[in-house]
């Protein structure tokens, strides 16, 4: 996809493709038709997704999408500028108006996943950067997307992951194959991985 006139939807596609964010020479505002294209593309991925998913897979929340997309997209943009006042980021990154559950963590993870990589950048670049605290406070709220990475409170509530038994069992397939130990070591995380291993612990996660 190449469509220069909608920064924000090749943006997206790129990074779901390939994996690679595009960065721009200025910070512009997402239009509505760009949205809309953007979240029937999220649609499509999350539904290629959900086939591997185990059990009954939580609906599609649009609107989890759309802000897991715009946050990483500013997020990454401001990786270049970064002359802006902590009331002017809240412009870029407003928190999440929804409610977040099953469906909202796991719509917004299909971009979420890739922000802890952008807020270690980020740290790469200014420890202080304004920014951090606000990624950081998402990736909180979001853990599912912050699994393995050093980016939250290892005392983050799962709560919310362990009421939904098909983002339950993704949480802990995540924590094990990132070989994610903070997280692992959470006591309820930790009680569900060592019931799941059984007698197999020192296959899995010997050092568990």
């Amino acid at each position: 996809m190449e469509n220069k006139d909608m920064p924000f939807l090749e943006t997206i596609y790129h990074l779901r493709t390939i994996e690679q964010i595009i960065l721009y020479n200025k910070m512009t505002k997402v239009l509505s038709k760009e949205e809309q294209e953007t979240i029937l593309f999220l649609e499509s991925q999350y539904e290629n997704e959900m086939l591997e998913y185990p059990g009954q897979a939580p609906d599609f929340d649009g609107e989890a999408a759309l802000w897991g997309a715009k946050t990483i997209y500013f997020a990454a943009q401001l990786l270049l500028f970064r002359d802006h006042k902590v009331e002017e980021l809240y412009t870029f990154l407003p928190d999440f108006k929804g409610e977040i559950d099953a469906k909202a963590m796991l719509s917004a993870d299909l971009c979420l996943r890739f922000l802890p990589q952008i807020i270690l950048e980020l740290k790469r670049i200014d420890a202080d950067d304004l920014a951090i605290p606000i990624l950081e406070k998402y990736m909180a709220a979001f853990s599912y997307s912050a699994i393995g990475f050093d980016v939250v409170s290892e005392t983050v509530n799962v709560d919310i992951v362990f009421s939904n038994p098909c983002l339950k069992q993704l949480y802990l397939n995540r924590v094990v194959e990132r070989k994610a130990e903070k997280t692992a070591l959470i006591d309820s995380v930790q009680k569900e991985l060592l019931a799941g291993f059984g007698d197999y612990k020192h296959v899995f996660w010997n050092e568990l």
